[in-house]
């Protein structure tokens, strides 16, 4: 989306959800808070919950409005940097949104305000807190993991007795499925954003995972170590596999290609489960960790605390906004987000119910890798996620090469990372 769209989608949304200038007062007894989101696969499930919410706070009314993942961020910057904006908002994890709340537009949350804060780990909570300051601004509700979904009704028909341990047998199982009349791979190149997680769930193995991440972060190794530059090979490789045209096919229609059945594997995270289901209630999911790129290789699960709840700075209505986070805290809600759209919860007094969550965390807490561009390299700009997100597009289509690709990171984070400075 153009940013002058943007502007303007904006300067829409300020006609119908503006906070109240400090010390104006308040017409009606009755309270409206505005509570804004990424995941538009989510409505029916938050505006479910808020009337909840609603009907244990009288008096106090949500308007729950999502937007599409790919232009949230620029949305929100826009409203928070005027000033406006919504009171409640989903916050993207570490270096997502660590511009913003460095910049004072997140409220900073304390164990007095939100008590939930302090049953999690100290691990979970820094995925919400401010780059420079560390202050806590979010209330972390999810901890994704990345793998490998398929279809085992699929795999039957094509002949598919066990799952693929190496990358060589994964193509070995693409072949069989084409040869059965499916289609391999329901992933497409028409959403950045969707080839990155791709990246992020096959690429570890190549790259050598946590090890890797570590040397990254220290500035022992670049982004054009050879096993980085292999990682970025193999998601080139995986386009054959994908539908016809895949270079056009957006998000939503990749994933239906999954969710109808037409696909038998998708590749990506534990949070898609729940939109596949809402398109497909009858589909049966398995899921398993990327295959490792070799017989001697390891096999990792991509993983990171996900979004947070967060309060915008300016809200006049603090009160509320903090009763709905504490809500978003409690056992009940996190209970009813994990089962109803398959998410890993970050609270230990939730319990994961689905077989398929299960088996995904119980691979995440054995074979778990930081996600390397979410933890790492997202706190200032260029981000390695805006150099990966339309380079992938260009890799699969042939517009780049690994080696090239790999160079343009390097060249980002070295321009603002201290440890990567001056290396190539």
């Amino acid at each position: 989306m153009k940013i002058s769209k943007i502007r303007g989608l904006v300067a829409a949304l300020f006609a119908a959800v503006t906070v109240v200038a400090p010390g104006a007062s308040i017409a009606s007894a009755n309270t409206e808070i505005t509570f804004w989101s990424w995941r538009t696969e989510d409505k029916a499930f938050y505006e479910s919950q808020m009337r909840l919410f609603e009907a244990k706070n009288p008096g106090i009314t949500v308007k729950f409005t999502p937007y599409l993942n790919t232009e949230y961020n620029a949305i929100v910057a826009t409203a928070l940097t005027a000033g406006k904006g919504p009171d409640v908002l989903q916050m993207r994890p570490y270096g997502g949104m660590a511009n913003l709340s460095d910049a004072g537009n997140f409220m900073p949350l304390t164990t007095a305000e939100v008590p939930a804060l302090k049953k999690l780990p100290t691990g979970i909570l820094a995925g919400a807190q401010g780059y420079k300051d560390k202050k806590q601004y979010g209330l972390p509700y999810a901890v994704s993991a990345l793998g490998v979904m398929y279809n085992p009704d699929i795999l039957e028909k094509a002949g598919v007795r066990a799952l693929p341990q190496t990358w060589a047998q994964l193509q070995t199982a693409f072949d069989k499925v084409k040869k059965a009349g499916f289609l391999p791979l329901g992933n497409a190149g028409g959403n950045g954003p969707a080839l990155e997680q791709l990246h992020a769930t096959v690429g570890p193995t190549f790259y050598g995972g946590t090890a890797f991440f570590n040397d990254v972060v220290a500035g022992k190794k670049t982004f054009t170590d050879k096993g980085y530059v292999a990682s970025l090979k193999a998601v080139a490789d995986l386009a054959k596999w994908m539908p016809a045209n895949y270079q056009g096919i957006d998000y939503n229609t990749a994933r239906g290609l999954f969710a109808n059945e037409k696909a038998a594997f998708y590749i990506g995270g534990n949070y898609e489960i729940g939109y596949f289901r809402s398109l497909n209630p009858s589909i049966t999911i398995g899921w398993f960790p990327a295959p490792k790129a070799n017989a001697g290789a390891k096999r990792y699960v991509g993983t990171w605390a996900d979004g947070s709840y967060a309060i915008n700075a300016k809200t006049t209505q603090k009160a509320a906004a903090l009763k709905l986070i504490n809500f978003l805290g409690t056992k009940e809600f996190g209970q009813a987000l994990v089962d109803e759209i398959a998410f890993i919860p970050t609270a230990p007094y939730v319990k994961i119910n689905d077989p398929a969550v299960k088996e995904i965390n119980r691979w995440r807490t054995t074979l778990g890798t930081p996600f390397l561009n979410v933890v790492g390299f997202r706190f200032e700009n260029p981000t390695s996620s805006s150099i990966l997100q339309p380079g992938f597009q260009k890799l699969i289509v042939g517009g780049t090469t690994p080696e090239q690709l790999a160079k343009d990171v390097q060249t980002a984070v070295a321009s603002w990372y201290a440890p990567q400075k001056g290396k190539s």
